[in-house]
C-alpha cells in the first residue's frame, strides 16, 4: 500500500476536509473515528505480522485513543440529539 499526502477521493485540502468532517453531526463523526480506528487496527496488525513491532504499536496505540474519542464525540451527540432535526 503506497500511503499518499492527500485524500485520493477528496478536491479540498487537509485544512477543509478537517472543517468539513467537523461540521458533520456528532454521531456521523463518531462512525468515522470507528472507522478510521478500525483500519489503523488492521494496519497495525499487518506491521506487526512483518516484525515491524515498534509501528504497530504506535499505530495500535493511535488506533485505541481514536476509539476514546469515539467515546466522547458519543456523549456529545447524546447531548445535543435531543435538539437536533431527526434523520429523514
Amino acid at each position: 500500500m503506497k500511503h499518499q499526502d492527500y485524500v485520493e477521493k477528496y478536491s479540498g485540502s487537509l485544512v477543509d476536509l478537517a472543517k468539513d468532517m467537523g461540521n458533520m453531526r456528532y454521531d456521523s463523526l463518531a462512525d468515522f473515528l470507528q472507522y478510521l480506528a478500525d483500519d489503523l487496527m488492521k494496519q497495525s496488525e499487518a506491521d506487526k505480522s512483518r516484525g515491524r513491532i515498534k509501528l504497530a504499536s504506535q499505530l495500535e496505540e493511535t488506533a485505541q485513543e481514536l476509539y476514546q474519542a469515539r467515546e466522547k464525540m458519543l456523549s456529545a451527540w447524546k447531548t445535543c440529539e435531543p435538539y437536533m432535526k431527526s434523520k429523514k
